[in-house]
């Protein structure tokens, strides 16, 4: 099998996770539970995360919030925020690249309170305008939310640039780093952001289960779910301060401290995984681009390959490559917003995203692979 859905969850784990998750498996103990030393060894493995997710999204001064993936960061973030809000008319500004993960909290919002949502889709370039961003905001915005790398077409929004604006506006940033946490260098600081999440399963070769939600200073968020913290244990009240506000009951020890591991790795080998990535994107674009019925969607620099085969459901596509050893994603990839805007909505697009795995030669395979499925689709009919 030839794995090409890294965007989805990343294949590779090097070999430092396993031994970090193994150790605390063989050492399982409660952080924060009790006084014991094994409890005490688990909580300092967490906050020696804390500190290098810090250090590596230059988040200093940010709270970090441990969640089981990008999906929770994003719904703590927007639900206990814009909670807050709850009696006052409010909008929130949102792109086309959006995933579901921040659409549908967004939507049930507007089941509980005087919610508008304002939606900003890119330009004919491709790119997420920052200038309709800036256009978009009222006094009444409590929040605008970013996708730094859309899932579909690999397309970077600026988010320094959309910092900035919101900044001068007085509107906090919320940006979902799913996609390029492990490709960019993500400076949280200089994003002027007050809110970001990434998963730990995807760029930053960690194990699923894992991700992580970045607070800056001066924000604070309502809980989303209550429980034990370990901490003021007398109360029937959430502790309001973080992250035990945030953070109700055992924490996957040995998830966060993959995490750890891998997103360590990723660093130290970021400008090695992106020159294998892109190098095999170049080919199978170039590949691709050369066969009739099919079009591209990705942006050529990205670190994706999004197509549509004329006629072919990408559902289907994707279901004849995998019997052929290839695993690829067709579908809307949980992102409708971002294919109405590419008007796909109806056949969806085949998602390639290789990883560090990946090889040249496979490339060359993949190429060839999809156009002898787009062969046998055709001659059995199977049209869309």
């Amino acid at each position: 099998m030839i794995y090409l859905d890294n965007a989805a969850t990343g294949r590779y784990k090097p070999q430092s996770v396993y031994e970090e998750m193994m150790k605390q498996l063989q050492n399982a103990a409660n952080p924060g539970r009790s006084g014991h030393f094994p409890s005490l060894r688990a909580a300092e493995a967490l906050e020696g995360v804390r500190e290098k997710i810090k250090k590596r999204f230059n988040a200093e001064n940010a709270q970090v919030i441990f969640t089981c993936n990008c999906t929770e960061a994003l719904n703590y973030a927007i639900l206990g925020w814009l909670r807050k809000f709850k009696n006052v008319p409010s909008k929130v500004i949102c792109t086309a690249y959006d995933h579901n993960s921040v659409l549908r909290p967004l939507n049930a919002l507007k089941g509980e309170q005087e919610l508008e949502t304002q939606v900003i889709f890119p330009q004919k370039s491709g790119e997420i305008d920052v200038r309709q961003l800036a256009a978009a905001l009222t006094p009444q915005t409590r929040l605008a939310v970013v996708t730094h790398i859309s899932n579909v077409t690999g397309v970077v929004t600026d988010i320094k640039a959309a910092g900035e604006v919101c900044a001068r506006a007085g509107v906090p940033l919320l940006v979902d780093c799913a996609q390029s946490a492990g490709h960019l260098f993500v400076d949280m600081k200089a994003a002027g952001a007050a809110f970001l999440c990434a998963p730990g399963h995807k760029g930053l070769h960690g194990p699923q289960g894992s991700g992580f939600l970045l607070i800056a200073e001066g924000y604070e968020l309502l809980p989303v779910k209550f429980g034990g913290t370990g901490t003021d244990s007398l109360s029937m009240s959430q502790p309001d301060y973080l992250p035990e506000a945030l953070e109700s009951g055992t924490l996957n020890v040995p998830a966060v401290c993959g995490l750890g591991a891998g997103m360590e790795w990723t660093f130290a080998n970021m400008l090695q995984i992106n020159a294998r990535i892109k190098t095999f994107c170049a080919i199978l674009r170039e590949r691709l681009s050369r066969l009739p019925r099919i079009r591209l969607y990705s942006a050529p620099e990205s670190g994706l390959v999004t197509f549509a085969a004329e006629g072919i459901s990408s559902v289907d596509m994707a279901d004849e490559l995998n019997e052929r050893g290839i695993a690829v994603r067709g579908g809307l990839h949980c992102a409708p917003l971002a294919h109405a805007a590419l008007g796909t909505s109806e056949q969806g697009l085949v998602r390639i995203s290789p990883g560090w795995l990946n090889t040249p030669a496979q490339a060359e395979v993949a190429a060839a692979e999809i156009e002898r499925a787009m062969a046998r689709l055709m001659s059995r009919g199977e049209r869309i």
